[in-house]
Parts: structure tokens; C-alpha cells; sequence
């Protein structure tokens, strides 16, 4: 025989296991989909509006000159593709689309996001730089909403062996 629950009060003990059952379900389905909402946040294009690179001492440079122009777009399927074109590029005569003028930078791949982290890893597949050729490149996510993406990436270090951290800001592409 099923005895009838342990009345406390005007609560019964049914009751408050039962909301502590449904409680932590909920909140393991809400831990589930947290892991998801940077990912599906990051989908999408995003158009580049500031970028510089922040040296150790604190100085700073605008890496790809005024006028600079950028493109990364984030597939639901885990592919990324990114472009940055330096402004100020004058057409040079006798060059063709295989040799191009001055500061760009194009690169493709994959990506996977680190929710607990706030950080995305692009791996590359394939870039205008040969350097970045199979690397893994993580950007740490700054701030990420449906309009702005800034994010920071790993230090570099130039040729000079002077190390510098690049900042990069986007808009959602609408």
C-alpha cells in the first residue's frame, strides 16, 4: 500500500522533491544550451569596424591602415571563412587576382567554441598566409551580443621579435 506523503506545514515532502527533481532538470537542460548560446550567437557574418594591434608597453598601431575593411562569416556547421583587406590600396597596373596590392589577408576553416572559456579556435585550413596552414588560432571573446563581436586574439610576435596582441571589433552583418 502507497502511504500518503509526509505532510510539513501546507507543503508536502512529494512536493518539494518533486520541485527539487523538476529544479535540476532544468537546470541541466539550461547547462546543455549554454554551451550552445556562444556558438549560435557567433553564426552569422560580421563586418569589421575597428582592429589594432597592443603591444606590451601599451602602444598600439592600426595593423591594416584607415579605410581597412574585413568580412568573417560563422556556419551553423562548424566552417568559418575570414577576410581583411588594408585600406588605402592604390590599383597597381599589370597585376592580376593571384598577385594581389598591398595588405590582405584571407583564411578558412573550421571552428569550435569554448563556452566555459568565452573563446572560439578557428583551425586553418587553408590561408593567404602560409604560416597559418594547419595552425589552430584561438580568439578570446570579449563581448558578443546580436550586434558586436570584439574579440582578442593570441600574441604574435612581428619579425622585429617585438610582441603585440591584435583587438578586433565587428558588426553583425543585417
Amino acid at each position: 500500500m502507497i502511504s500518503p506523503p509526509i505532510q510539513r506545514g501546507s507543503v508536502s515532502m512529494h512536493n518539494i522533491f518533486t520541485a527539487a527533481v523538476l529544479g535540476l532538470v532544468v537546470c541541466a537542460s539550461g547547462a546543455a544550451s549554454a554551451g550552445e548560446t556562444m556558438r549560435s550567437e557567433l553564426i552569422g557574418s560580421w563586418k569589421l569596424v575597428t582592429n589594432y594591434d597592443q603591444f606590451a608597453d601599451g602602444s598600439t598601431r592600426d595593423t591594416w591602415g584607415p579605410g581597412s575593411q574585413g568580412l568573417v562569416v560563422f556556419t551553423p556547421e562548424g566552417t568559418f571563412s575570414a577576410v581583411i583587406v588594408g585600406g588605402d590600396r592604390a590599383a597597381k597596373a599589370g597585376t592580376v587576382p593571384t598577385d594581389p596590392v598591398g595588405p590582405a589577408i584571407a583564411y578558412f576553416g573550421a571552428y569550435d567554441v569554448d563556452e566555459s572559456a568565452r573563446t572560439f579556435t578557428t583551425r586553418v585550413w587553408q590561408s593567404t598566409f602560409p604560416q597559418w596552414r594547419g595552425l589552430s588560432l584561438m580568439r578570446k571573446v570579449e563581448e558578443l551580443n546580436a550586434d558586436h563581436l570584439k574579440v582578442v586574439a593570441s600574441p604574435i610576435t612581428d619579425p622585429s621579435g617585438r610582441q603585440f596582441v591584435p583587438h578586433l571589433a565587428f558588426d553583425r552583418v543585417k
